[in-house]
């Protein structure tokens, strides 16, 4: 038995324990459409609890984004804050935060298309969800 604390006390010493996040929050928004390539598409607003610490710190994201219909060529996504942008490579998917990322207030996905004219099918988000790991 002294040996499981010691080695539970070890493991909470640990680097890798100290890396454990603390708490996560989720939210999700309907999304939008663009028509045109070269525009943004700017994503409805998606807020953290008001009791989230100002100290808080993002640690991981895990996102998906529905489309009405497969994506366009050029699609670039990113996840945005006011004050930075982390690019996001798929619909979907979870990425460690390695820079100081504050994990409470707003946060926006922008969508844009990097090629000109017309999209056929326009690009039609339908649900926006973000899940925000934080310590």
């Amino acid at each position: 038995m002294k040996s499981v604390v010691l080695l539970l006390l070890a493991l909470q010493a640990s680097p890798a324990a100290s890396a454990q996040t603390t708490g996560a929050w989720s939210a999700s928004s309907a999304g939008g459409s663009v028509t045109t390539g070269k525009q943004l598409l700017r994503g409805r607003p998606l807020l953290s609890p008001e009791s989230l610490s100002p100290s808080a710190q993002a640690v991981r994201i895990s996102w998906r984004i529905t489309l009405l219909s497969p994506p366009p060529p050029g699609l670039v996504i990113k996840l945005c804050r006011i004050d930075k942008c982390i690019p996001l490579p798929a619909l979907s998917g979870e990425r460690r935060i390695d820079v100081p990322l504050a994990a409470n207030g707003e946060f926006r996905f922008i969508y844009s298309v990097n090629s000109p004219g017309q999209l056929r099918p326009a690009l039609n988000v339908v649900r926006n969800q973000l899940t925000v790991n934080y310590r």
